[in-house]
Order: structure tokens, then sequence, then C-alpha cells
């Protein structure tokens, strides 16, 4: 029995070395050290309305020597050059992710990334100090404004048992031609773009006037990047083309306007990531509905449960906790209040019927006149 005992211990501890051997090798190998002389790291950082995403663009990144020693760079036996570095807000490998930028600040989305400058390769004839001045090419893409902003990355070189080779990787401030002070080299864009909004007046049902003005408002709110002079336009347009109105209206207010069946508020040329909302004051015998468009998604819609309410667009967005469902987007944003009214008024039953109320009183006149013909004759 002994025996057997013995066994099942040296089973036993099989099976725990077995399942620690698995495990050690199904985890993740431990990550490679990097030496941080051997590599550069700049920032790039864009930053935009919140709900606006990224725009795809291209960042490259360059140096140029500025100083050796803290003299002119003709000064070294030689200056290395370093390849340009590059990222595209369409991509990114680890390390080099797209991330959030802490601490937030209200109102604006920031996004960040780190670009490489590859320093293990370069030869170096003699140690010192080597000044190179870091700069960001612009972009091509016309909402994106690039920072002017340059920095001084300094590698120092030392000599030892196998030759010149860096001995620390720093960044500086760029000030009157030289390094300045120690700092982070953070290069920041802004991206402001551009769209467009529509809100649009429909009536429907038997009861539905065409020629009716139904009662608006509407409130802009500024994004954290626009000026405090912006201006935007509010052009109505009716399904015939005309433009009974066309007003320029300052953000963060609201104004009053009105519409009829097939009339259009459009609204050009205002920055993405735009707040807004639309109001509809009720309308007597009309049961309204509201479909609001994002960013071309799927309409978020609302019906009030009868006749003579007011509403608005966050009746329907209200269904969404999203800052990018609240704001106009790059796609369509458009808002359709339609009102709905079941009975017709007196006044259109008889405009729609006068041919046949007319036909009934002229059968009745008739059928009066042919029985007093018959009385008369009778009599």
């Amino acid at each position: 029995m002994k025996f057997f005992g013995k066994i099942k211990l040296v089973l036993a501890l099989a099976l725990v070395f077995g399942l620690a051997a698995a495990n050690l090798a199904m985890a993740e190998p431990a990550p490679i050290p990097t030496d941080p002389n051997t590599y550069a790291d700049v920032t790039k950082v864009i930053q935009r309305p919140m709900g606006v995403g990224v725009p795809e663009v291209t960042f490259t990144f360059t140096t140029t020597p500025l100083a050796f020693n803290g003299g002119a760079p003709g000064n070294a036996a030689n200056f290395p050059s370093i390849g340009a570095a590059n990222l595209s807000s369409a991509d990114g490998v680890s390390p080099d992710i797209w991330v959030d930028t802490v601490p937030e600040v209200l109102g604006i989305k920031s996004t960040e990334r780190t670009a490489r400058f590859e320093l293990g390769t370069l030869v170096f004839n003699q140690p010192g100090t080597y000044d190179y001045l870091v700069e960001v090419a612009p972009t091509s893409h016309e909402d994106v404004v690039d920072t002017e902003a340059a920095f001084v990355l300094r590698l120092t070189v030392t000599a030892g048992a196998d030759g010149n080779a860096i001995s620390n990787v720093a960044t500086y401030t760029f000030e009157n031609g030289a390094a300045g002070t120690p700092a982070p080299a953070r290069f920041v864009s802004t991206y402001t773009p551009y769209g467009s909004m529509s809100v649009r007046k429909e009536v429907s049902g038997p009861g539905g006037e065409t020629s009716t003005e139904f009662n608006f408002r509407i409130r802009l709110t500024a994004t954290a990047f626009t000026p405090a002079d912006a201006t935007f336009t509010a052009n109505i347009v009716t399904d015939a083309g005309n433009s009974p109105s066309r007003e320029t209206k300052t953000f963060d207010k609201w104004y009053d306007f009105t519409l009829q069946h097939g009339w259009t508020m459009q609204i050009d040329d205002v920055p993405l990531g735009t707040a807004f909302m639309v109001e509809e004051k009720a309308a007597t015998d009309y049961t309204p509905s509201v479909a609001v468009v994002i960013n071309g998604q799927n309409p978020f819609t609302f019906t009030a449960e009868g006749p003579d309410r007011a509403l608005s667009t966050e009746s329907a967005l209200g269904q969404s906790f999203l800052v990018e469902n609240r704001v106009i987007g790059a796609g369509e944003n458009s808002v359709l209040f339609t009102n709905y009214n079941p009975t017709a008024a007196m006044g259109n039953i008889w405009m729609d019927n006068i041919v046949w109320f007319a036909l009934a009183g002229f059968v009745f006149i008739a059928f009066v006149g042919f029985i007093i013909f018959l009385k008369k004759r009778d009599g």
C-alpha cells in the first residue's frame, strides 16, 4: 500500500509541474528591454472639438544639424543624419498607439501618439554634444492647422571601450536659435473642419394645412475652437427654390423662426462638433413627431402621445448619451418635424366637396319644384 501511495504522490507532483510548465508556455513573453539611448521619441497631439473624429493625415518629422558642443555644426568631424520619423492617423503599432491626452480639457478632444527616431545605427567620429533641430512638415489637410513649434534633440556622445556611443538623449525647447529649457517634444495640431445641417417641416393628414406657419426656435452652441465673434447663416428655402428668409446669427443664443410645409432651414459652413437644439412650439390639432439624423447615421425618432404638444430634437436624442450624437458631424445632419392632423377643417370639407354640394342643391331644388308643379297640376 505504501508503494501505491508513493506512486500517487509522484503522479500528483508530475501533474502540478506539468500544469505550471503549460502556464509558462502560454504566458506572454517578457518584453525585450530597449536601450533608451538608441531612439528618441516625439509626440504628436491632435486637438479637435468633442464628438469629432481623427482625420486621415500623415505627419513627417525631420531633423537638421543645429550645433556641436554649443558651436557651429561644422565643428564636428561628422554630423550623422537621422532619418525622418513618420506616423499616420489611420494606423498604430505598439507602442505607437493613439491615446487620449490626460488630463482632459472641457470641450476639447485630444489624442496623441509617439513617433520614433532610430539612433542605434548612427556613427560618431568624436565625442561631444550634438544638437538637432526637430520640426514637423506641414500637412496637406486643409482643416488641420499645424504647430509652428520646434524642439532641440540633444545627443550626448562619450568615448568608451567599444568606441564613441550615445550616453544620453534629451529634448529641449528651441529658443533664440538654440536649445532652451528641457521639455518633452510635443507637437500640437488642431483639427477644425466644417459641415452643415438642415431643419425641415412637413405636414400630413386630412387636416394638414400646407400654408400654415409653424413656430420654431434654434440654438447652436459654439465649440471650444469657435471664435467669440463667429456667426452662421440660416437660409430658409421652399420646395420651389425660393428663399423667404436669410439671416446671419451668432452662436449660444436662441432664435425664433417659422416654417411652412416643404420649407427647409439650411445652415452651411458651421464647425463640426457644434451642438444644437431645435424646438417646435405646440400647434393646435396637430400631433408632432421628429426625426434627427446625426453624421449620416440612422435617425433618432420620437412621436408625441397626442396633439397640441411641443417637441424638440432632444426628445429624440435623449435616447443616446453619446456626445457625438448631439453635435454636427461630417456626414448628413438633418432634423425633420412632421405634424399630423387627422381631422379636416370645415372650410376644407366645403372646398373639397363644393361640386357635390352644388349638385345636391340643384337636385333638391329640382325635386321641390317638381313637387310644386304636381300639386298645381292636380289642384
